[in-house]
């Protein structure tokens, strides 16, 4: 864990929520800091492929192989999908 200062203007903060201490401000922004977080890190590896467990994995692999088996799987060239990897990954 770290610890990181904030400054923040209590007269604005009192004119927009009143009922706000400090303590419960801090709770408040704790909360919301936690959640950002949690969201971003969320984003970053949605599209992850370590993102996912075994069974999902295999459960896409096999739904991949379906599409693949009865033609209705699209197909792009090599560059282009590794260009697609590239830009998603930021490799």
């Amino acid at each position: 864990m770290c610890t990181y200062n904030i400054t923040v203007d209590e007269a604005a903060l009192r004119k927009l929520q009143p009922s706000f201490s400090r303590e419960a401000f801090g709770q408040w922004l704790q909360r919301h800091v936690d959640e950002l977080v949690e969201d971003m890190t969320a984003e970053q590896h949605a599209d992850s492929p370590i993102a996912r467990t075994e069974e999902e994995m295999k459960a896409i692999v096999e739904e991949r192989l379906q599409l693949m088996e009865s033609g209705k799987a699209t197909y792009i060239d090599g560059e282009t999908g590794f260009a697609q990897i590239r830009a998603r990954y930021g490799l």
